[in-house]
């Protein structure tokens, strides 16, 4: 009877099994910890389990789910074919999400379809044995021997059990950045006034960097910054190699430039961004707008090597069993950058005319 009792619980679990999974708004949610629900709007998420990829990833239930890698979701089946799409090829699932009035990149990582779920197994109960018959005592009882104390039993160590499944995955640690001294400075290499420099391709290069922040941002390409960047990095070295500028004059110019390639770091960071939102190019990205970035990631390095920018970063990334993206504030980014540039750039400027 033990043996039917267990044998008709096992089918009922994998019974119910194949009803949840049959379900594409639970698609995968053994593995994401995540669950959604259809409505008039598209789909959203109704659930989220605890110490899952989801809730290490951010996500909350009532966000509204808009994309998933490059599948806009209307529908329960496109959730469905997203997530079996991601974990049939073992990459990671980018999610637009919705939440109030903003829109936000969220991540389920590579690392969600390696996660291990450990599912106990049904319990059966057993059926204690009937109680021993006891004879009937004898008319009459002889009597007993003395009593002789038992022995001395050693106690028992019990054995540890094996677990019977494995600890869930812990939810990611924000890493904190090292936050350096200070951020590149012309007054760290300038000491004394520049003596004999030459005028005209010095004064020439300094005109070109101070040209490369656009009059109008909100307008400008970043193919053409790019390619101005490219050519005052060739004056600046050809002005190194021909000795046309002293070796402090120099390294001056190389930090000055720092500057404007990490300002490049942060406009390529909105551009990305606005390709995966799909904004339209003459919409232009506000200050506040956030952009993803990860650990050991360009924008991270920039972030680390300039302090000041610290203040635009709205979420720290997340390292452990899975990837969690930070935000920051790209153009408030680069607009910081262009300004402590110039900053820079107008002190080394005013050092070369004191040599003259």
């Amino acid at each position: 009877m033990a043996q039917r009792l267990g044998l008709t619980l096992a089918l009922g679990v994998l019974l119910a099994r194949a009803a949840h999974a049959a379900d594409p708004c639970e698609e995968g949610r053994l593995l994401t910890g995540v669950s959604v629900s259809a409505g008039p709007g598209g789909i959203s998420i109704a659930s989220v389990d605890d110490d899952s990829p989801a809730a290490g990833g951010g996500l909350r239930a009532g966000d509204r789910l808009v994309q998933a890698n490059a599948s806009v979701l209307t529908s329960c089946d496109d959730w469905a074919r997203a997530v079996r799409e991601a974990r049939r090829e073992r990459k990671a699932l980018l999610l637009l999400v919705r939440r109030d009035a903003d829109e936000m990149p969220l991540m389920l990582a590579q690392g969600t379809w390696d996660r291990v779920v450990a599912v106990a197994p049904p319990t059966v109960p057993t059926v204690p044995p009937s109680p021993p018959t006891v004879p009937p005592l004898p008319s009459t009882v002889p009597p007993l021997p003395p009593a002789t104390p038992p022995a001395a039993t050693p106690p028992v160590t019990p054995s540890a059990e094996a677990p019977a499944a494995r600890a869930p995955t812990p939810a990611p640690t924000p890493t904190t950045l090292p936050v350096p001294a200070a951020a590149p400075s012309v007054a760290a290499i300038v000491k004394e006034p520049a003596a004999g420099a030459p005028s005209a391709p010095l004064d020439e290069l300094l005109r070109t960097i101070a040209a490369l922040t656009p009059e109008e941002p909100s307008t400008a390409r970043i193919g053409a910054y790019q390619q101005q960047l490219l050519r005052v990095h060739r004056q600046v070295e050809s002005i190194a190699a021909r000795g046309a500028a002293s070796p402090e004059v120099t390294t001056g110019l190389r930090t000055v430039v720092r500057y404007y390639d990490a300002a490049e770091v942060a406009w390529e960071a909105d551009e990305e961004a606005r390709e995966r939102e799909k904004r339209p190019r003459h919409f232009p990205s506000s200050e506040g707008a956030t952009a993803p970035y990860f650990a050991d990631s360009d924008a991270e390095a920039t972030i680390v090597e300039f302090p000041f920018l610290r203040e635009t970063v709205a979420r720290e990334p997340g390292t452990g069993a899975i990837e969690v993206s930070g935000l920051w504030r790209p153009i408030q980014a680069r607009a910081l950058l262009w300004e402590k540039g110039r900053e820079q750039l107008d002190r080394l400027a005013e050092w070369v005319r004191a040599g003259r």
